[in-house]
């Protein structure tokens, strides 16, 4: 079990960066393109294929860090007129369905990647780079539903969400 728990940690930590550092990093490319537009004589080569790649990591590792951490939007006022064991029905179904997207993000996301064959124009690099955040990212976001359908059957009182009010 601890094991897994510093597997957790550790896939917490290489997400979190990997955000930060997509955001940084189109934070400078950004930057720099303002910059350009005031000196058309500094030209980058690739500028809008890295903004890409930064974007797409950043978008699907960013998903997952908040999947892993049950952060996501959720209608709270039914969490509140349910019972428990209607509650704990739904969360399964709403996990069970949101495992049926992510299969498919999974199996279509690598067929699409593996069978693109697309390279950029600039830097010549293989796009499956940038194709491969959404099967990766899915199969990642799978494991974490599939843990929350172990947890909420398990332990009936466990609570899969924070309550973050965003209205005061």
């Amino acid at each position: 079990m601890t094991f897994l728990i510093q597997l957790d940690k550790t896939i917490a930590h290489v997400l979190k960066w990997t955000v930060i550092a997509c955001f940084f990093g189109l934070f400078l490319l950004l930057g720099f393109g303002i910059v350009q537009r005031s000196f058309p004589s500094i030209s980058v080569s690739g500028y809008d294929e890295l903004i890409d790649l930064l974007f797409v990591w950043l978008t699907f590792a960013g998903t997952a860090a908040l999947w892993r951490e049950g952060s996501l939007y959720r209608v709270g006022a039914f969490d509140k007129i349910w019972r428990p064991d209607l509650k704990r029905l739904i969360s399964v179904a709403i996990h069970l369905s949101m495992l049926f997207l992510l299969w498919i993000l999974v199996y279509y996301g690598a067929e699409f990647g593996f069978n693109s064959g697309e390279t950029t124009p600039y830097l010549q690099v293989n796009k499956i780079y940038w194709y491969v955040a959404i099967p990766l990212t899915a199969l990642l976001m799978s494991v974490y539903s599939i843990v929350a359908i172990l947890r909420i059957y398990r332990h009936p009182d466990f609570v899969e969400h924070q309550e973050i009010s965003t209205l005061g």
